[in-house]
């Protein structure tokens, strides 16, 4: 009887931590969750997109719908004088995978050779395709007037590496170090210090040593000894080296630049 309940807690634990490969290639449709117009917009600015419908391999649901998904502004310039009109186009980066991961996205079912996944073309200059439109834009090259691409349009975009789906990596509020990844999520180590990053602008994402840990404003457990914190927020970022004693409180504000 013991040796069948040893047997049973070892399939379960390999179940528990077996890991799924999402291909490259693999169809991902995302939804713009803002409007965008060439009268307000800045290159570099991130612009917020979702999930359209949850992506699984087999059973394992990879892209939940509604996961989030980011891009960056990549030409935009309000209407001009003498009949010119604005520019606007942006670039859909990549999408949280269930782990906590970020999976970069492309443009194409097929990756050509050498093509990286940093696409410096905007979904409209690259031929993405656009399958939804959900109201009438205002035409892309209607004369003397701003360009606007509305809340809700759907693109599909493709996943641009494998990616090895495992076990989801800790949310904010753990300790971010290898020890605290064998750790039971909700259990805090001991000795951590609390850190809250906030940052000039909202929901800009966070690294702790190289990892992403959330988005700001955020509060996270942090072991003691040093750390890296970095902030970044489409083209500008925040960085800094933090010596954190345990017990400690620490609140952070990334001015980012």
């Amino acid at each position: 009887m013991r040796k069948a309940t040893i047997a049973a807690l070892v399939l379960f634990a390999n179940c528990a931590f077996a890991q799924i490969m999402l291909p490259e290639g693999t169809k991902v449709r995302v939804r713009l969750e803002q409007t965008i117009t060439s009268a307000t917009a800045e290159e570099g600015q991130v612009v917020e997109l979702s999930v359209a419908d949850a992506v699984k391999v087999g059973d394992t649901l990879i892209f939940p719908e509604g996961a989030r998904v980011t891009g960056t502004i990549t030409d935009a310039h309000e209407k001009r004088r003498m009949g010119r009109a604005g520019k606007l186009d942006f670039s859909i980066d990549r999408a949280k995978a269930i782990d906590n991961q970020w999976v970069p996205l492309r443009y194409t079912v097929n990756k050509k050779s050498g093509e990286s996944h940093a696409v410096s073309t905007g979904v409209l200059t690259a031929g993405a395709a656009i399958v939804f439109w959900p109201a009438a834009p205002v035409l892309l090259l209607r004369k003397g007037k701003d360009i606007t691409i509305n809340k809700g349009v759907a693109f599909d975009v493709y996943t641009d590496t494998n990616h090895l789906v495992g076990t989801p990596a800790p949310p904010p509020g753990l300790p971010v170090t290898a020890a605290s990844a064998a750790a039971p999520v909700g259990v805090p180590a001991s000795g951590a210090a609390t850190v809250t990053i906030t940052s000039t602008i909202a929901g800009a994402d966070i690294e702790v040593d190289g990892a992403f840990v959330g988005n700001t404003p955020t509060t996270l457990q942090l072991t003691a000894g040093q750390h890296r914190i970095s902030v970044k927020s489409g083209a500008k970022s925040w960085q800094r080296t933090l010596q954190v004693n345990a017990g400690s409180t620490i609140s952070l504000n990334a001015a980012l630049q």
